[in-house]
């Protein structure tokens, strides 16, 4: 009886000095991040490799959802912890930000409606495209398209779509991920290629928290080594990719 008090005791006090982190994420970008119910539960890809991490590193991690903008600016600031949300490593982004080892090679997907006369790269010249403030794709977009393709940036992917229904774009660009999802589970079809960009996926971090970081890694590192990290990516997505 008292072996079983002293481990009741030692499971009560692990669970009350549990380390607490605030992390970013977006309210609504499948597969990787959606928010279930207006009380901050969240489910995704993202968010499954976040708590796994979080469980291992025994920290007890709260999600916050906001804009992709906002995700950057309260990281920067220190105002949350970590940010996960397909968030493309960068060496630009390095020098204002720690990322963790890469989860997910990085990419990027252009889309439209199903019924579109795009169909191609080329068919996009003069076009707009939606794409979502704060991510690095009109850069990229711009640099492709030699600047021949308008770029109108909206808060949210909501918005995005809104306005692709609203005929104010003519396409939009998400992360690979996230297109092939609606072109799956859409009226929508994909246009052209994916496009590689960055380092991979990873999560973000203040400039001051490298130990989290490190500890992060190590877990990143032992879900791969036994397979998790493997059952939560079947989950979400095509092993073939």
């Amino acid at each position: 009886m008292k072996k079983l008090a002293l481990g009741v005791l030692l499971l009560l006090s692990s669970v009350l000095h549990a380390e607490t982190l605030t992390v970013g994420t977006l309210p609504y970008a499948p597969p990787f991040e959606m928010a279930a119910d207006k009380s901050n539960h969240f489910f995704g890809f993202d968010i499954d490799i976040m708590e796994e991490v979080c469980r291992r590193i025994q920290a007890d991690c709260q999600f916050i959802p906001m804009t992709f903008e906002q995700l950057m600016v309260k990281t920067y600031s220190g105002d949350i912890n970590l940010s996960i949300a397909a968030i493309t490593i960068t060496d630009d982004r390095k020098e204002s930000y720690l990322f963790s080892l890469p989860y997910l090679p990085s990419s990027g997907q252009l889309l439209t409606s199903s019924k579109s006369p795009i169909n191609a790269f080329n068919d996009l010249a003069g076009k707009k495209v939606g794409s979502e403030k704060g991510t690095i794709f009109k850069e990229m977009l711009l640099d492709k398209f030699n600047s021949n393709i308008q770029i109108i940036e909206y808060s949210t992917q909501p918005e995005i779509f809104q306005a692709l229904n609203n005929n104010e774009i003519d396409a939009l660009i998400l992360d690979e991920g996230s297109s092939k999802y609606w072109s799956a589970n859409g009226d929508f079809k994909l246009i052209g290629s994916e496009m590689k960009i960055g380092i991979g996926y990873g999560i973000m971090a203040n400039k001051n928290e490298q130990a989290l970081v490190d500890r992060i890694n190590k877990a990143l590192l032992s879900m791969e080594n036994d397979g998790t990290y493997v059952k939560i990516y079947s989950q979400y997505f095509d092993q073939t990719q």
